[in-house]
């Protein structure tokens, strides 16, 4: 094994630096380059040393910046660094680099010499470029995919909008034949006109879902303070027809106060609690409404005595005109929970839910105490 220390040649290892290197004198002529700066610019040596000034190899905002920034700081501090300037090469092209300077008092009442460090940045400033051409794209696309947004939410409720006249029409006229007793019972005809009219209907309810569901991210957002119990209670004073249909209790705890988008959250629970209404067991339906605080954040559960359902579609129900029963069953569009998920998102909480058929369903959400508007 050799032991011998390696020894580097102080010369050589000035000379082929992965760094630039030059010293110059106060008024910027150059007295010493070394040949990694010298490959870099294009120069021969004898080009270079007490023949240019660092400012010969500067552009006109260089050289100005050099007088008025640069030189100021070296004489008043002492050092600068990190400095981003442009050189000029001897073909003139620009070579981006990072400077670090430092200023050498002279002896004997010579001049103070000032040797300065030299980093080629070229391949850095190509990949910020690539970086903002990437960042530019990223953000068209972001506002590209929020103006189809803008235009599919204003599509759906022009669409819903426009079609409710001829739908109010349909059934207009089909309780107008059901009144003049024009299809006998257990004709044919009767059948069609059943199946009719309850296709009309379900496409109706479908409008309205979707005209809800399109006003979420439609209407602006106005976050305040708000009493959870307040926004049962207009849900429930919403629905009023419908509980006192169904028979259904309602026990809601003291719940908190927050901040949050009132019409948003009234919505949240109407649509949690019409869902606990629309899945009932025999039994009449029983909501109960309470909540755990976990310092920044609540989290609120609705259970019901429900007939429940499997836990492998705990996920699919949140999904947009997602359903589990079919039309002939129970009514509805698959639209509720998916509102309830995208409300919650909009206040940066989270829904799930636990169940079990044939006895009942647990949702809960989480919500910030002081979400970010």
């Amino acid at each position: 094994m050799n032991s011998q220390p390696f020894i580097e040649d102080a010369e050589d290892l000035y000379q082929n630096a992965p760094f630039g290197y030059l010293s110059m004198r106060e008024d910027g002529l150059i007295v010493k380059i070394n040949n990694t700066l010298l490959g870099w610019l294009g120069y021969a040596w004898n080009e270079i040393v007490l023949e240019k000034s660092f400012q010969d190899l500067l552009g006109v905002g260089g050289k100005i910046y050099f007088e008025t920034h640069l030189m100021p700081l070296l004489q008043m501090q002492g050092e600068v660094s990190e400095i981003n300037i442009e050189l000029k090469t001897k073909g003139l092209t620009k070579l981006p680099t990072l400077v670090n300077a430092m200023r050498i008092p002279g002896r004997s009442g010579l001049q103070p010499v000032y040797r300065f460090s030299v980093l080629d940045i070229t391949q850095r400033k190509l990949y910020e470029l690539e970086l903002k051409k990437a960042r530019e794209k990223a953000e068209q696309s972001v506002q590209r995919l929020k103006q189809v947004n803008q235009e599919l939410e204003e599509f759906a409720y022009t669409a819903s909008h426009d079609l409710q006249a001829p739908l109010n029409t349909i059934s207009g006229l089909i309780s107008l034949l059901e009144q003049n007793g024009h299809f006998p019972a257990e004709s044919q005809d009767s059948k069609y006109f059943t199946l009719i009219k309850g296709n009309a209907q379900r496409m109706k309810l479908m409008i309205k879902d979707l005209l809800e569901y399109s006003k979420i991210d439609g209407n602006e957002i106005e976050f305040a303070e708000v009493s959870l119990n307040e926004v049962c209670e207009y849900a429930l004073d919403m629905m009023q027809d419908q509980v006192t249909k169904s028979k259904a209790r309602f026990e809601i705890a003291a719940l908190p106060v927050i901040r949050g988008d009132k019409i948003k959250l009234v919505r949240l629970f109407q649509n949690l609690f019409g869902n606990a209404l629309k899945y009932q067991s025999k039994a009449d339906p029983l909501v109960t409404i309470d909540f755990e605080d976990h310092g920044d954040e609540i989290i609120v559960f609705v259970k019901d005595n429900g007939i429940g359902f499997k836990m492998e579609y705990a996920e699919k129900i949140f999904g947009f005109m997602k359903r589990l029963h079919s039309h002939d069953r129970i009514s509805g569009t698959g639209i509720g929970l998916s509102a309830c998920r995208r409300i919650l998102e909009i206040h940066g909480g989270t829904i799930g839910a636990n169940s079990e058929p044939g006895k009942g369903s647990t949702f809960y959400f989480t919500l910030p105490k002081n979400p970010r508007n």
